[in-house]
């Protein structure tokens, strides 16, 4: 059973990955279960998991095998977006191909890959406990500004709350981003 924290954390987390699903949803295609097309190609951000190590979520994409030039196989596509995003600031803890059939009928069944990236946020990555104090003696001068949050009595807790939910926001971005800058490298250099 989830502790409060666990509990508060997985919230304020979720809350970013929701206000980013929208956020893509209404700049670019919207596509069922909360799903994104950019360009022909479809982006999906997970729910996160509280885990030991932090927070976790990963971010899909579908390989555009129909976009491809027949030479160029999915493996191949794969491999080049892994590269791209392994290298970026913050590497995927990892990045795997999946393969996803779908029964439309008896007879008929819908297959396609997709590039999943999995990315894990520490508690050092979302708050810094000494900017929190920091936070918390100006807000005690300025209690106009004080942030509510339902069920968290603490300022301390509530700018910890506000911090995960404004860094998750933020780095989430930056990974949806570069790997769809990434796709959009490897579309043009294998179509």
């Amino acid at each position: 059973m989830p502790t409060l924290k666990e509990h508060l954390f997985q919230e304020s987390v979720s809350k970013s990955l929701n206000r980013l699903r929208s956020e893509f949803r209404d700049k670019y295609k919207p596509k069922k279960d909360g799903r994104f097309e950019c360009h022909g190609i479809t982006y999906e951000i997970s729910s996160p998991l509280v885990i030991r190590d932090g927070m976790e979520f990963e971010i899909s994409s579908k390989i555009p095998v129909e976009l491809l030039s027949a030479r160029t196989k999915k493996e191949k596509y794969f491999k080049a977006i892994k590269d791209i995003i392994s290298k970026k600031d913050k590497a995927p803890s990892s990045v795997d191909m999946e393969n996803i059939v779908t029964s439309l009928s008896l007879s008929e069944k819908k297959e396609r890959d997709y590039v999943k990236a999995k990315y894990i946020y520490s508690e050092n990555e979302l708050y810094d406990n000494n900017e929190i104090t920091k936070k918390v003696d100006k807000f005690k001068k300025n209690p106009e500004d004080i942030p509510v949050m339902p069920g968290v009595t603490t300022l301390f807790g509530r700018l910890v709350l506000q911090s995960i939910e404004e860094q998750i926001y933020k780095k989430a971005r930056e990974n949806i981003l570069s790997f769809i800058n990434a796709n959009e490298e490897i579309r043009k250099k294998y179509s």
